[in-house]
């Protein structure tokens, strides 16, 4: 070590010592005609300072700060909306208008200009834009058109019935709104086409997260919402595609042109890329090989620059690309890419774009009382518009009033769809600054309502539904829940106690563990009893309060433990963020899914881990396994699991547990891993 020590000094030193006595002596080499310019006089202090300023100045080291200031503001706003239960979203876009000239502009203009001077905003634009070329990827990929082409032809009819009402106010209203708003050389037919479209979108992806966070997915009004915003979004896009292609084509000759190539790029999409996406898919099982991975991004680009080439904008084809991915029954492909490109797109890249919407957003041009004014009739119109159309076709398809109106209020939901149409309309010079500011008002306001009204409308239903499910559960098989125990314990303790029957020593400890095992099924039936009773008795059943998963995971398996004379194989995450819950009932029903584990099974595994805000609980165990069908099936009808033991259970405590869990706004999955029944369990952090 020492001798290695010695020989690395000297190194060192030797070839410094050459290196310093080649510079020395280059220096006599330089011309004797080098014009010598005395530079100014600076001190040290100050020559820094003014070559750090220079240097933030540059293109990469201000797109950084860029990235790092729109990145913070955005999750921070994202965070303190959800205490409002709004979605992320109305955060994000609250954030991008904050840091526009609206509120940094108008009070702090110098470092407005200094964060975001005039000649940076392409660079911010190029990256926003490739952010929404892999979330509208994302988009098109939640869209199964094999689910959807099995649908009933009320989706149909309650989706187009919700475009083309609202669609038409836009129209008439841009009768009024384009003498007044419209910038210089724009026709009126691209004016008003942009503004119906406008009035008539609706957010698939946000919609989907509220019908998720508030646990409507199992509401035949969720269900159908998911249903009309897939089809809307489907058909929405399709009409903004021949709108621009209207709009650019200035002749009735070069639109039919352009239609013709727009109709030839999906032919192509339809039956030569989707035909190849399901060959990559079929090939793919657990892990995405990085040539799969680079075949679909090349296509993926390649389909944005084909619909950016023909003039339809670049994002149909992103769109249009997702879309083409097989279906999640045929393939896992969805599943192993989204995860890989939504935290890119959707962390980094995407809130990007709420900014540059924020800077292009102006709501100091609202500075009079007419142009508030218009801004309330925009938002009154596209709220009703929305609302009209969906609730009255819901009604005429069979629902009741009050789930045609929640289904309408769903379908208000624009968020970050709506900014992506009025971004392209603002690009191309359509849409004038002032209207785009009242439009992106109009698109935080519809966004913001849809969660306070849905609560309101869905209060009492919600709880009911609840109560129901959990009442059903318990009650069609509690006479078997309570019989069979009851039977057991009544026969081993007569034979204990008849003198005359004459017992092993063996027999009698398993008569003993047989009345053991009968009291602690008893009291886990006792226990379920009362929290049904709970919920029956209670408003508001859940006792939400802030703590630690992984705790409540460790006293349940403590318990389950002790009371199966077992261990299991644990292992908790560190880093897991908190969860807002009832802990009583979470532990309840986490207690349940462990119980069946280790009665099913000798070798139990728990596991917690988590990825972003969301937390996974997984309880394994082997033994003698459910059928397919059962698997399939438990969680949503009565039946007993399957096993060849002819162990006792009814499947209650997991329909239970399942109940606590979705009340909770999470989910519960049964699936088979490597020979192991598995339950999964998802639910959603707070960051």
């Amino acid at each position: 070590m020492k001798k290695t020590l010695l020989l690395y000094i000297a190194i060192i030193v030797f070839f410094g010592s050459g290196i310093a006595y080649v510079l020395h002596e280059g220096s006599a080499l330089e011309s004797a005609t080098l014009l010598y310019t005395a530079m100014p006089h600076t001190t040290l202090s100050s020559g820094l300072i003014e070559n750090f300023l220079k240097q933030l100045h540059h293109p990469l080291a201000l797109l950084l700060i860029q990235i790092v200031v729109i990145m913070v503001a955005t999750r921070l706003f994202g965070f303190l909306v959800s205490f409002v239960a709004q979605p992320t979203v109305v955060g994000e876009i609250i954030a991008g208008i904050i840091l526009g000239p609206s509120l940094l502009g108008l009070f702090f203009p110098e470092f407005s200009i200094f964060l975001f001077p005039k000649e940076s905003l392409g660079n911010l634009s190029l990256i926003s834009q490739l952010g929404l070329i892999f979330f509208m990827f994302v988009v098109g990929m939640e869209l199964d058109f094999e689910k959807i082409k099995k649908q009933s032809s009320a989706s149909v009819f309650i989706s187009h019935a919700s475009i083309i009402f609202p669609f038409f106010l836009g129209v008439v209203l841009s009768y009024w709104l384009y003498p007044l708003f419209a910038p210089q050389n724009v026709s009126f037919m691209p004016f008003a086409l942009f503004i119906g479209i406008a009035m008539s979108i609706t957010a698939f992806p946000v919609l989907a997260r509220i019908i998720k966070e508030k646990n409507l997915t199992d509401t035949s009004y969720g269900a159908m919402a998911i249903t009309c915003a897939a089809t809307d979004d489907i058909t929405a896009w399709y009409i903004l595609a021949l709108i621009i292609a209207l709009s650019i084509s200035g002749t009735l000759g070069s639109s039919l042109f352009l239609l013709l190539f727009i109709a030839a790029y999906v032919v192509v999409m339809f039956y030569g890329i989707r035909p190849l996406l399901a060959k990559i898919g079929s090939t793919q099982n657990e892990r995405l090989s990085m040539n799969a991975m680079s075949a679909i991004v090349v296509l993926l680009l390649v389909s944005s620059l084909v619909t950016e080439s023909i003039g339809i904008h670049a994002l149909f084809g992103a769109f249009m690309a997702g879309a083409m991915m097989p279906s999640s029954a045929i393939s896992r492909l969805k599943e192993l890419i989204a995860p890989r490109l939504e935290y890119v797109s959707l962390l980094v890249l995407l809130p990007l774009f709420f900014a540059l919407t924020g800077l292009r957003t102006e709501i100091g041009l609202l500075n009079t009382s007419d142009g508030w004014l218009v801004c309330g009739l925009i938002i009154i119109i596209a709220v009703t518009g929305k609302l009209l159309g969906s609730s009255l076709a819901a009604k005429f398809m069979g629902f009741n009033w009050r789930d045609s109106f929640s289904l309408g209020i769903l379908m208000n939901t624009r968020g970050l769809m709506e900014l992506v149409v009025l971004n392209i309309g603002y690009e191309m010079g359509i849409l004038s600054t002032e209207l785009f500011t009242m439009f992106v008002i109009m698109a935080l306001a519809t966004t913001f309502m849809t969660g306070p009204i849905l609560t309101f409308l869905t209060k009492d239903s919600k709880q009911d539904r609840i109560v129901a499910n959990m009442q059903k559960s318990l009650l069609d098989l509690l006479s078997h829940e309570l019989r069979t125990p009851l039977t057991l314990i009544r026969g081993a303790a007569s034979n204990l106690a008849n003198r005359n029957f004459i017992l092993a020593t063996n027999d009698k400890e398993a008569m003993i563990q047989t009345i053991v095992e009968g009291s602690r099924r008893m009291e886990k039936v006792i226990d379920n009893l009362l929290v049904n009773a709970r919920f029956r008795e209670q408003r508001t059943p859940l006792n939400m309060t802030m703590g630690r998963l992984e705790e409540v995971v460790s006293s349940a398996l403590s318990i389950a433990e002790n009371d199966w004379y077992r261990q299991a194989k644990l292992s908790l995450t560190s880093d897991a963020p908190p969860i807002m819950a009832d802990f009583t009932l979470l532990q309840l029903a986490i207690g349940n899914l462990l119980d069946n584990a280790f009665k099913y099974g000798d070798d139990v595994s728990v596991e917690m881990t988590c990825a972003y805000n969301e937390l996974y609980l997984v309880i394994c165990n082997n033994g003698n396994l459910p059928s397919a069908d059962t698997i399939s099936t438990l969680g949503t009808i009565s039946g007993r699991l399957d096993n060849s033991q002819g162990k006792p259970g009814s499947g209650i405590g997991l329909r239970l547990s399942q109940t606590i869990i979705e009340a909770h706004g999470g989910k519960l999955m049964i699936e088979m891993e490597n020979d192991h029944f598995c339950v999964r369990v998802t639910l959603r952090g707070e960051l």
